[in-house]
């Protein structure tokens, strides 16, 4: 509890100094990921979030949500031992643009567990935040899905318990980083 409130005191500070005309408002950007489900080679599933400071970002059923601490991973790692924090070092940060950005892309009743999740999410709020991209080995079992459910097996396999989020349909992580690399970004996110 301490080191987050310190955590917080650190990234308030920055970012008075950086409104007052001094350093660039820089922040720590992480990633926790949390396996979830059964663990089989080579096919663990993964949730995600990314953290700026002690700041959680997750994305769910509810939209963007933003907490303090891993709040959107204690479902699956109550003592949070299985949770992998990944370091992506220190950046120049806003926190507003970062949500004004991406907000748009990532609302509420938009989440499919498959085309739009939680790691899509995270992969294109890391490549915002830092220009590198989140290890693929984090949203393998989504591709794989997605690639099933292109088959019509995904409804097989899951005895009809997965049913596509409409809202979710031709979003694409590729697409979304490009537009948010663009000037403007924001503008095309709210029209879609």
């Amino acid at each position: 509890k301490h080191q987050l409130a310190a955590g917080r005191l650190l990234a308030a500070s920055r970012r008075r100094l950086a409104a007052q005309g001094g350093a660039p408002p820089m922040a720590h950007i992480q990633v926790a990921a949390t396996p979830i489900g059964p663990s089989l080679p080579g096919l663990q599933a993964y949730h995600t979030s990314v953290f700026i400071d002690c700041v959680e970002y997750s994305f769910g059923a509810r939209g963007l949500v933003r907490s303090a601490g891993p709040q959107s991973h204690l479902p699956w790692s109550k003592d949070l031992r299985r949770t992998v924090m990944v370091d992506f070092g220190m950046h120049d940060v806003s926190l507003e643009d970062f949500e004004l950005r991406l907000g748009p892309f990532f609302r509420k009743g938009t989440y499919d567990s498959l085309r739009k999740n939680c790691n899509a999410f995270t992969s294109c709020a890391v490549s915002f935040l830092t220009g590198r991209g989140l290890d693929a080995r984090y949203s393998y079992v989504e591709s794989l899905g997605s690639q099933l459910e292109s088959l019509g097996l995904v409804q097989a396999l899951s005895g009809g318990k997965y049913v596509p989020n409409e809202l979710a349909a031709g979003f694409d992580v590729g697409s979304v980083v490009g537009q948010l690399r663009r000037p403007g970004g924001q503008e095309a996110a709210g029209r879609r």
